[in-house]
């Protein structure tokens, strides 16, 4: 079980868009559905009220999403509010200016096309060791 070793007590809260959509039902049955928990969103409103509300630990957003704003401009709107919230682009941008941009923006991490179940599903897995560790941390904080 992927997320055995870790610490916390809620299941770790996904929010979900794009092509990344289509591994769900292998990612809840790998990593387990009471580990995991997952929203789907249909626009960047939705979203960025998920995430703003708390009810998500990570996002995975795909560029490919027919949103009206690129994830780019996403990530921007999401870091007005939270600073540390984890986020894994998927894109097929390869570009220096590009991932330059993400970086300043404190990307997670970047996958580039094709997205494959085992490079979704460690970058899954790094953000839950990083939710680990940061609960770890808090917990010995006075």
């Amino acid at each position: 079980m992927v997320a055995a070793a870790f610490h916390y007590k809620n299941p770790f809260s996904l929010v979900v868009t794009g092509e990344a959509e289509t591994w769900l039902p292998a990612l809840e049955m790998i990593v387990g559905p009471q580990w995991l928990t997952i929203h789907k969103v249909s626009g960047e409103n939705q979203l960025l009220k998920v995430v703003e509300s708390g009810l998500a630990d990570a996002a995975v957003l795909d560029d490919a999403s027919d949103w009206t704003v690129d994830v780019l401009g996403l990530l921007r709107m999401i870091r007005r509010f939270n600073q540390v919230f984890p986020v894994v682009l998927i894109s097929s941008h390869s570009d220096r200016r590009w991932l330059e941009d993400a970086l300043r923006l404190a990307v997670f991490s970047v996958v580039v096309r094709p997205l494959e179940l085992e490079e979704l599903l460690r970058q899954i897995q790094r953000m839950m060791a990083r939710l680990d560790r940061m609960m770890r941390q808090g917990d010995r904080d006075p």
